[in-house]
């Protein structure tokens, strides 16, 4: 069977198939240029991303000072609350030492300050000593007058000792007030800086959020450059698909050619072998090529 080979639809294909690879090497150039950007957009992203990071990381150290100087302050104010109780015992004993002095003060009967009481005693003591003449009667008077400042002289040295205590009490609580104050001013200080540390935690989280919106839009970008990239990437395995089906076309198109021109050449060649045979049936002289041609055909 002879294949009948049209050289035009062999230039069509091959023209098909220049058509195709500019459009392949165009699709390439695009494919290369969205490579290109979601390179760039992917960059964005992750940049964007690590500033969220960083950010989330900021707030964290933030978080985690203002929790230590928390933990500092509940340690002042434990302390504060015990130097309360202190003082709440203290006021207690201050008001016990005053009620004690003061009902001490009121069982004074002379209106003499100690030395003088003392000083009494000491010389009614040397005149009992020392007055070999004294009366029954002066000498009672005298033990009587003794006993009487005694009294008084250990009323004053109780209501001095409770004085004393009162005293001793007071300076205690003027001390603890100051550590309080100082406590106070210190939790204060520490408060304020809670304070700022916890703004900036907020801060930090809050640019995190925003900056997060950016790298999500940005991701976006990347999703759809990603799914461009993918129909881009279809569209040139159909255009290579294509290819490959005109390219084997027009190799089997070629093939054909070549086939056909072997075989009009093999037909011509027979031609003169038959014409031959026939001059050699005539009687006619052949050449050396007519023979060899009869000989190639098995015709003699």
């Amino acid at each position: 069977m002879q294949v009948k080979v049209d050289p035009e639809e062999i230039k069509r294909i091959k023209a098909e198939i220049e058509a195709l690879e500019k459009e392949k090497r165009e699709i390439q150039a695009k494919l290369e240029e969205l490579q290109k950007e979601l390179n760039i957009w992917i960059q964005r992203r992750d940049e964007k991303n690590n500033e969220v990071k960083q950010l989330r990381q900021k707030a964290r150290e933030y978080r985690q000072k203002r929790d230590e100087v928390n933990k500092q302050i509940q340690e002042l104010k434990k302390n504060r609350e015990e130097i309360n109780a202190k003082l709440d015992l203290l006021y207690q004993e201050i008001l016990e030492y005053r009620t004690k002095r003061d009902e001490y003060n009121q069982l004074r009967r002379l209106r003499m300050p100690k030395e003088k009481i003392e000083e009494r005693i000491e010389k009614l003591e040397w005149e009992l000593q020392t007055n070999p003449n004294i009366t029954p009667e002066r000498e009672k008077q005298i033990v009587d007058q003794i006993q009487v400042l005694a009294t008084e002289l250990e009323i004053i040295q109780q209501a001095e000792r409770f004085h004393q205590r009162l005293q001793e009490a007071r300076k205690k609580v003027e001390s603890l007030k100051k550590a309080r104050r100082a406590i106070s001013l210190e939790i204060q200080k520490l408060a304020n800086q809670s304070q700022q540390f916890h703004e900036q935690m907020i801060k930090a989280y809050q640019q995190a959020d925003e900056i997060k919106k950016e790298a999500d839009e940005y991701h976006q970008k990347v999703i759809e450059l990603r799914e461009k990239i993918r129909e881009v990437r279809r569209q040139l395995r159909e255009i290579e698909r294509k290819i490959m089906e005109y390219d084997e076309k027009h190799k089997e198109l070629i093939a054909y050619k070549l086939v056909a021109r072997m075989r009009a050449k093999r037909d011509a060649t027979f031609e003169k072998a038959v014409e031959a045979l026939e001059k050699f049936k005539r009687g006619e002289k052949l050449t050396l090529d007519e023979i060899l041609l009869l000989q190639r055909y098995n015709l003699v």
